[in-house]
């Protein structure tokens, strides 16, 4: 049975048990319906409905065979072996004491650190490469020349009306490294000795001048109105996000960073905490003195970046993007991103040349240095089509010690406006209000690197989900410019942006999870072919039946509420709405299929088989959409 013809009949059994059987969604994470009621059923007819509040796991859609050769399965378990965790470890391990900032010491040994891991791979710097394929790895310089910050060392004490040490470290690598933010002057050697203030909004900002201003409020935030308009030394914060659990993590320090301001030469400190209730305590008894000790230095610099490109068969066949951010200081954030990069580029180029993993026709390029610039800058170098981007960012979490997710962040779709449970759950991060549906374009990718996500995590009990668009990383680069860009990421994450972002918290397992699904994703999408596009095709379609029959059980969820099917005028404003969304999803989904037409770059006999299974997808689509819509 060809795989068109299977599409067909699922999609009848679907329409037949999510649409035109009332109160059944069609999948097992629908968000629930009336029991056995039409939409518009009498209120006494009605059952309880609890929508979930946790995340629910999507069924993986059509898989084909591992004994296929061309399957997406097939091409993770190639993987299996490319990845090595010991050397992506290694290279971590040599990293975590940095405190990288863009362009710094820290920064720029990292990615010495980087280019001898890719070297050991095969990479050969651009001077050397020479005859066959072109596997080459450069340094970059991206952007414009900017103070690069790298601090020495540092301490806050308290010198009346007590005695006592808050926080300090002796190097860069030290645990309390990030209670100084980026971009805060050195003092003179001896330190300087302050009064220390409560932050007061409802005063003129020059009241700070002179002093050293505590509040509770971000550093930026305090920095701005007490130093860069009120003359304040310096200031300290003693903000720290709800998800980092400030109430149980009594030593957590937040990383931050203050503007950088060589006239008013200031400071930003970040304290637990429990230091932060130790000065609030002080102030409310009287005058509070600290001391404030920070050693640091600025160079001018670029935002060097290092470019690892594994050269395609096929010049006119596009190219894929892998980027990973290097600076921020944490062991996860982002020393896991690309210390798991450096160790997939050097595993996939040593299995190409040793013959076990075939030449990708799609070259593929692997990215390190600042975010957004290293991304934003690649980009606009660029001559040749880039077909999609896959960013990895925070990857290494241990699940179990900082409580958070492998999350696939989608690109912008309709649940990233109209976000529900159970296919929509936004993380801490929180969901961005800029998007309209307008912003919205559909594509394979979503649903693709779900599939491969899905297919790691088997029965290993590996947690994985997708999140709705919410951006903050370097997928943004790609999806300003058009190219379809996904984000690999752990959240939520109780140790992220703090001191507490060390080695001890990072997991190999986890690092070598997201590596095989990703290797195994570029992989398949790198070789193309009309095989693997109709895989594609089916995994999008599959996702595109469960999407419309989760939609059509929360429309008819919220149409039978008795507040809205007793009252006319909200009866009709909720169906309004509903149908919007279903048909936002249908077009979204539409689009998607459409956008398999570009998986495969080849023009071959077997290409006018995908377009016809394409359309005749569109099909059922535009037939499913219609048949939800006159349900509700």
């Amino acid at each position: 049975m060809s795989p068109r013809h299977s599409i067909k009949l699922l999609a009848v059994a679907v329409l037949a048990t999510s649409i035109l059987t009332p109160g059944c969604a069609g999948t097992g994470d629908a968000a629930g319906s009336a029991a056995g009621q039409p939409a518009r059923a009498a209120p006494a007819a009605m059952q309880p409905v609890k929508l979930p509040d946790a995340p629910v796991a999507v069924e993986p859609g059509p898989a084909r065979s591992l004994a296929d050769p061309t399957s997406l399965a097939a091409s993770l378990a190639l993987m299996e072996g490319v990845f090595d965790v010991d050397e992506a470890m290694k290279l971590l391990r040599a990293i975590d004491p940095y405190y990288r900032v863009r362009g710094n010491l820290g920064y720029q040994r990292s990615l010495e650190r980087i280019m001898l891991i890719l070297e050991d791979g095969g990479f050969a710097d651009d001077s050397r490469a020479d005859g066959g394929a072109r596997d080459v790895a450069e340094l970059h310089d991206f952007g414009p020349v900017e103070p690069a910050w790298t601090p020495i060392s540092g301490s806050l004490e308290l010198v009346s009306p007590d005695t006592r040490m808050l926080h300090s470290f002796e190097d860069e690598s030290g645990i309390e490294r990030t209670f100084v933010c980026v971009n805060s002057f050195p003092t003179p050697a001896h330190g300087i000795v302050a009064p220390l203030v409560r932050y007061d909004g409802s005063k003129p900002p020059e009241v700070f001048a002179g002093t050293v201003v505590f509040g509770r409020q971000p550093t930026g935030t305090l920095f701005a109105r007490a130093v860069q308009q009120g003359g304040a030394l310096g200031v300290i914060s003693g903000f720290l996000p709800d998800y980092n659990e400030p109430e149980t993590h009594r030593d957590a320090i937040r990383y931050s960073k203050v503007p950088y301001d060589a006239e008013r030469r200031g400071f930003g400190l970040n304290v637990s905490p429990a230091s932060a209730e130790s000065l609030d305590r002080l102030l409310g008894n009287g005058l509070v003195y600290v001391k404030v000790t920070i050693a640091a230095r600025f160079a001018d610099a670029r935002g060097r970046t290092v470019v690892a490109t594994i050269e395609g068969t096929e010049p006119s066949a596009g190219s894929i993007a892998v980027v990973g951010h290097l600076d921020e200081p944490g062991a996860n954030d982002n020393g896991s991103g690309v210390a798991t990069m450096s160790a997939m580029a050097a595993g996939y180029l040593r299995a190409i040349h040793d013959g076990s993993v075939p030449r990708p026709r799609r070259s593929i390029h692997f990215i390190f240095g600042a975010e957004f610039e290293c991304s934003g800058e690649w980009l606009k170098a660029q001559t040749k089509k880039v077909d999609m981007a896959l960013v990895i960012d925070m990857v290494g979490q241990d699940q179990a010690l900082t409580g958070s997710t492998a999350l696939v962040e989608r690109m912008p779709d309709p649940g990233a406006i109209w976000d529900r449970p159970p296919l929509d759950i936004h993380s801490e991060w929180g969901r961005t209000d800029s998007l309209r549906e307008s912003d919205l374009t559909g594509s394979f990718l979503n649903d693709y690197t779900m599939a491969a996500m899905r297919i790691r995590a088997g029965n290993r009990g590996w947690n994985v989900r997708s999140n709705p668009f919410e951006g903050g990383s370097d997928h943004e680069s790609f999806l300003d410019r058009g190219v379809p860009a996904v984000l690999l990421w752990h959240f939520t994450d109780k140790y992220y942006h703090t001191s507490l972002d060390r080695l001890d918290k990072v997991s190999g397992a986890e690092m070598t999870h997201v590596a095989v699904a990703a290797l195994g994703l570029l992989n398949h999408f790198a070789q193309a072919g009309p095989e693997r596009s109709m895989e594609a095709l089916e995994i999008v379609m599959d996702a595109a039946r469960r999407r419309l029959a989760t939609e059509a059980a929360n429309a008819r969820t919220r149409l039978a509420i008795p507040a809205v099917s007793e009252n006319p005028a909200q009866a009709g404003a909720v169906s309004q709405r509903e149908r919007t969304i279903i048909t936002a999803w249908a077009r979204w989904y539409r689009e998607a299929l459409l956008s398999i037409e570009h998986f495969d770059p080849g023009v071959n006999a077997d290409h006018g088989e995908v377009i016809t299974a394409i359309d005749e997808a569109l099909g059922e689509l535009r037939e499913m959409e219609r048949a939800i819509l006159e349900s509700i």
